[in-house]
């Protein structure tokens, strides 16, 4: 015989009843308070009570947006910046104040895309500068340059 025993030869341990009745043995069957003839008259009482809405408009149809008439913000690339005096409405170390630092007085539109595409500047995130017409578009609704 080996020191190896078989399963067979396993103990097996038994289970223990709890003394503890099932919690579904101490669950007592749901009751009706209430009879159905009670319930159905309370709801009929509720629904004869309510009056119906007479003073709601009826619903008109509302018309579908109209389309914003775009306005473009493309500029001829032969129009000339020219600095207006005022001061730099922009915050100082954002990315817009690094492209709005390319402007030059008399460089013309095309010669200012150049440069944005060209510069070794960089955004705060190390990035190329990304700018365009947009910022002269809002660098001329500031009042800081015309495009003459």
């Amino acid at each position: 015989m080996s020191n190896v025993a078989s399963i067979t030869e396993a103990p097996v341990k038994k289970r223990v009843k709890s003394s503890k009745p099932a919690k579904a043995a101490n669950k007592k069957p749901a009751s009706s308070t209430a009879s159905e003839k009670d319930r159905e008259q309370a709801l009929n009482s509720v629904t004869q009570a309510t009056e119906p809405v007479s003073n709601v408009a009826p619903l008109r149809a509302v018309p579908p947006p109209q389309p914003r008439e775009r306005t473009s913000a493309v500029y001829s690339s032969g129009l000339t910046i020219k600095f207006t005096g005022g001061p730099n409405p922009v915050t100082a170390g954002t990315n817009r104040a690094a492209i709005w630092s390319l402007f030059e007085n008399g460089m013309t539109v095309g010669e200012f895309m150049t440069a944005l595409g060209t510069t070794d500047k960089r955004d705060k995130n190390g990035k190329q500068l990304k700018g365009g017409h947009g910022d002269l578009k809002i660098a001329v609704e500031k009042g800081y340059i015309e495009l003459v």
